[in-house]
């Protein structure tokens, strides 16, 4: 720093640079000088003060922004089959944050802006399909995707998982279907049945079919009698007499539930019906 001497007895005379710390010199009563060393700061504390105060004054910048930024989440299933589908890519648009479907379908975003964004789904190089998504500051989306990879017939779906959307569609029949009650068609079941009539399908399975002068009904048993089993087509109740105007070829998956403890319980009708129910869900 800086070196330097005087005649005072007592005081320390102005510094001069030295090589290390600060050197000065010490009279004394008999005028002798004696080395006083007085040790600096290291160079790098300030920087690294100064670095502290800059990243202390973000935290509340970055905690704020992760609070404001949403999360994405869902699975890939085939809706031929329901299987999960690996490879597909999530991506939202405007951003650079992406993921792809692992070997349980599953995908996550994390990062993403809050409000009305647009995702796309890809798979081999190419957009699958596109759509509207609201996303809100620090919550979750979970969507339930599904994907017809060889493009037959089936349309993309993608919904909110466990939402009423998803109950009403073939993602809801694929969720049912995990469960294990009632009887299940998927597409390449139906496929197989290729020109049949709901009735011979219902026939097949088991169902008794009741017919009149003018039209037939599925028949099933509530309790100790016979009653009509309720028909829906995308979530619609439709009249049992519908039956014979309702081509397998049209559909994408039959659910079957011969007992009425066993329908699920939003396609139940009226208070104490214990009849069974047919679920049907269109190709488009």
């Amino acid at each position: 720093m800086w070196r330097g001497s005087s005649n005072v007895a007592t005081g320390f005379t102005r510094a001069r640079p030295a090589a290390r710390g600060w050197t000065s010199k010490a009279g004394t009563s008999d005028g002798q000088r004696v080395p006083s060393i007085v040790k600096r700061r290291p160079l790098l504390q300030r920087p690294l003060y100064l670095l502290s105060l800059v990243l202390i004054g973000w935290t509340p910048l970055l905690v704020q922004a992760q609070a404001d930024s949403a999360r994405l989440a869902g699975s890939v299933r085939s809706s031929i089959n329901g299987l999960p589908i690996a490879g597909v890519m999530i991506a939202v648009r405007g951003t650079q944050v992406f993921d792809v479907s692992d070997s349980a379908g599953a995908f996550a975003l994390a990062g993403l802006p809050s409000g009305r964004q647009m995702i796309r789904i890809l798979y081999r190089d190419s957009v699958w399909h596109e759509q509207n998504i609201d996303l809100k500051p620090a919550k979750t989306l979970r969507l339930s995707v599904l994907l017809d990879l060889d493009a037959v017939a089936l349309a993309p779906i993608v919904v909110e998982a466990r939402s009423i959307r998803a109950e009403r569609s073939l993602a809801g029949f694929y969720d049912r279907k995990k469960r294990g009650f009632g009887r299940f068609y998927t597409f390449r079941d139906l496929e197989r049945r290729r020109g049949w009539t709901l009735r011979s399908l219902l026939g097949e399975a088991g169902v008794q079919i009741r017919c009149g002068p003018a039209y037939c009904l599925p028949v099933s048993w509530g309790g100790t009698r016979s009653c009509i089993m309720s028909l829906f087509l995308n979530g619609m109740r439709l009249s049992p007499d519908d039956m014979d105007v309702i081509q397998v070829d049209d559909l994408a998956g039959v659910e079957l539930y011969k007992r009425g403890f066993d329908v699920p319980p939003e396609f139940q009708w009226g208070f104490g019906n214990n009849c069974g129910a047919v679920l049907m869900w269109r190709r488009s």
